[in-house]
């Protein structure tokens, strides 16, 4: 058996026929770290196969985790900035230089960094009060392949991508970066205290690995 990671087709287990399937996930496990930095180096290599779509400001944003959808206007103003305006609880106003997708986009993630503030925060700290694991801060980050991270200072850093997740993987990112609060690494009573508190993880471990195709162009690294 053995472990490939591509571009164009992520994780792929190959066995041979009549294989015990029922032997993959204890594989999976062992080589967690390697299928990390596997999966993250082919997402950095991604660019160089896909072309890159036309700019134009998003006419709806689509809030997995808490369950929001918003409607876009945009308006092209005569400034160098872009910046956005709710407009009411559904309706964000896109104004500025909107044509300049690079100041598009920033506008865009210091509108969902003020969202993951806003939403996601106090749930980490809820998550956190429930599961009996305290951790000391909270940062707002726009990682590239990472949903979530824990420092040894026992700081928890959130990325704003999560808010495209549903609503249980968001859980599970939370408890799963609370736990490393106790174990700061991959181990055997690391795994044993995340089920602990999330059961399923394993499903929603692998879930996760194929969500970052469904977050929008506009709130991906820029190419």
């Amino acid at each position: 058996m053995r472990l490939r990671v591509t571009v164009k087709r992520g994780l792929e287990v190959i066995v041979p026929k009549d294989y015990d399937t029922g032997r993959v996930p204890d594989l999976l496990e062992r080589k967690k770290n390697w299928i990390q930095i596997a999966l993250e180096k082919a997402e950095s290599h991604r660019k160089f196969f896909e072309p890159k779509p036309v700019w134009s400001v998003p006419n709806r944003i689509c809030l997995t985790a808490i369950g929001s959808v918003w409607h876009i206007s945009a308006r092209e103003t005569d400034v160098p900035w872009v910046a956005v305006r709710e407009l009411s609880s559904d309706r964000l106003l896109v104004f500025g230089a909107i044509s300049d997708e690079r100041a598009c986009r920033a506008a865009l993630k210091r509108w969902l960094m003020r969202q993951t503030k806003v939403n996601l925060v106090p749930r980490l700290e809820s998550i956190s009060v429930r599961t009996g694991i305290r951790f000391r801060r909270s940062f707002i980050r726009h990682q590239k392949t990472r949903w979530a991270s824990c420092s040894r200072h026992r700081a928890i850093s959130l990325n704003v991508k999560l808010l495209f997740l549903s609503s249980d993987l968001v859980d599970y990112v939370m408890v799963h970066e609370l736990c490393h609060v106790v174990e700061m690494n991959h181990s055997k009573r690391f795994w044993d205290l995340v089920r602990r508190h999330h059961p399923d993880f394993r499903k929603q471990d692998t879930h996760l690995r194929e969500m970052w195709k469904y977050v929008p162009h506009w709130a991906s690294s820029e190419r």
